[in-house]
């Protein structure tokens, strides 16, 4: 009888779809992109691809929009390091705007909340920026109001390996990363943390380490995000937060991002520790020291590999992904939770693999008892509600 009433429910919900998207608006906060975005038709999202997210999936999942994300990966920490990185964050930039300038009667590129109404009622497809990994200003402060001219809206301070604002969660063996390098911020990265909240650029927590996450929100006069996290006592990782911070940030009135990357939905070590194990495999094999899913994903021995490891370990599936929502809420209540996905960098579980599956998180969150309020909060209400903090409050 449970199965039956699941089913049906599920029959329904696929049959209003079009009464589903006119009721939600959903906004996804992490959606990373490959460099040659735009320049290769493989990788221009108005043509069908074998991207998780291109327009055609955005549709038919009822994706409205979200955060396309100027990602560089860490690497030393010196003047050549720094120079490089911003070329690669610039060569990002320019292909959201290429993308919203080809397709100007489809997406639109959203710099506040408002935009993002609009866009819903004119039924656009909206296109937000974020950076993930603050490596990308090197120690120019300077970039920061540059970068947010360009569009940048939020700001990961960090990625996998410790940068020159603070420590990460994931110390990088490459770069022979101690546990800390700073003790959390480092005094540059406190720095930081004023220059957004002068700007008006939410602070991004996901990746960095618990005393970095603690410091930040503890330092800054606004709300921070998490933008791509999951919960760490539903999944012990620790790229996921812990009880104490997620209190700390609905103190202050932030949101937590719930991320739909396997790893950190359910933790198991066995599968973790074969998924490192192929991608140093693919690292050494190819001579790169940063795994780029654009790249390595589409290589055959990495995709035979991740075959094997799902067939022994199976992806984790929406259910388990909801947990961490329903963890979230239970602990702060309704007004502190989001939904990522982290798609085109690694993101993706059993029911959500790419865009076009989007509707089975709403018709999740439906099964599990949901209100349609309380669904267009986690969509989107709540991250954009800090988003309009942020750039209101502005120093």
């Amino acid at each position: 009888m449970k199965f039956l009433f699941r089913f049906l429910l599920i029959v329904f919900c696929i049959f209003y779809s079009s009464k589903i998207k006119a009721d939600f608006l959903t906004l996804d906060s992490h959606i990373d992109i490959p460099f040659d975005y735009m320049t290769n038709p493989e990788h221009d999202p108005g043509n069908k691809t074998d991207m998780q997210v291109d327009f055609q999936k955005m549709l038919e999942g009822n994706l409205d929009g979200g955060f396309f994300i100027v990602y560089v990966g860490q690497s030393e920490l010196d003047k050549n390091g720094f120079q490089d990185a911003k070329k690669k964050a610039i060569i990002k930039f320019n292909a959201i705007k290429k993308m919203v300038e080809k397709y100007p009667e489809r997406i639109v590129l959203v710099k506040n909340p408002s935009e993002v109404y609009q866009a819903k009622r004119e039924e656009k497809l909206f296109a937000a920026i974020g950076i993930e990994n603050g490596y990308v200003i090197g120690e120019d402060i300077e970039l920061l109001e540059y970068f947010y001219d360009l569009g940048a809206r939020y700001m990961t301070l960090s990625h996998i390996g410790h940068n020159q604002i603070s420590d990460s969660s994931l110390p990088k063996k490459s770069l022979k990363n101690d546990i800390e390098m700073h003790g959390g911020l480092s005094d540059f990265g406190k720095i930081v943390i004023k220059k957004m909240n002068e700007l008006g650029m939410m602070i991004d927590i996901s990746h960095v380490s618990d005393k970095s996450a603690l410091q930040a929100v503890a330092l800054s006069k606004h709300p921070v995000i998490a933008s791509h996290s999951g919960v760490r006592s539903v999944a012990d990782h620790p790229r996921n937060i812990p009880d104490n911070i997620i209190k700390e940030v609905a103190k202050k009135g932030g949101v937590i991002q719930v991320v739909a990357f396997s790893s950190y939905v359910k933790v198991n070590k066995d599968r973790t520790n074969s998924i490192i194990k192929l991608r140093d495999s693919i690292l050494k094999m190819t001579g790169d020291m940063n795994f780029l899913p654009e790249k390595h994903m589409k290589l055959a021995e990495y995709k035979n590999g991740m075959d094997e490891i799902n067939k022994d370990f199976p992806i984790p599936d929406i259910d388990n992904f909801i947990d961490h929502i329903d963890y979230i809420v239970d602990l702060v209540g309704i007004d502190y939770v989001g939904i990522s996905s982290d798609f085109g960098g690694g993101g993706g579980i059993n029911g959500w693999s790419d865009a076009s599956q989007t509707y089975n998180i709403t018709n999740s969150l439906l099964m599990r008892g949901y209100s349609n309020e309380e669904i267009n909060k986690i969509w989107s209400e709540n991250f954009l509600r800090v988003w309009k903090t942020v750039s209101k409050n502005i120093s």
